[in-house]
């Protein structure tokens, strides 16, 4: 049984069952699933997970640094002490649901290297 990406991502679940934790300690995909025993050593998300967070992390915290610049009126250095605790929180919280959510549309898709299909190559 398969469950939806988005569930799997938000909760940290293994994507076959839906039961087991995904992860163990704070970004390592465990290697099985300790309920469905399913194989989760082909995990490869690359990079996907933190060009996402980049982007989402972009847009909930310029803003919201914007308006603190505009209200507060603080100096810069002020400022950027402020900013970091806040981008690097938003970055961290947002890492582990994209992270879990991508593997899991690698999982359900199969997604995987390429292969030469016939054994020939273009060239």
């Amino acid at each position: 049984m398969t469950i939806s990406v988005w569930k799997s991502g938000l909760l940290s679940r293994c994507p076959n069952c839906g039961q087991g934790p995904l992860f163990q300690g704070l970004l390592k995909i465990r290697d099985q699933c300790p309920s469905c025993q399913a194989d989760l050593s082909v995990e490869d998300s690359g990079d996907g997970p933190a060009v996402f967070v980049i982007l989402v992390a972009g847009a909930i915290c310029v803003p919201l640094i914007l308006i603190l610049e505009l209200i507060l009126r603080l100096p810069i250095w002020a400022l950027i002490l402020l900013s970091l605790p806040i981008i690097s929180g938003v970055c961290l919280a947002l890492l582990r649901p994209f992270k879990a959510m991508l593997f899991a549309m690698q999982w359900r898709y199969r997604a995987g290297e390429g292969r030469v299909v016939g054994g020939e190559s273009r060239e």
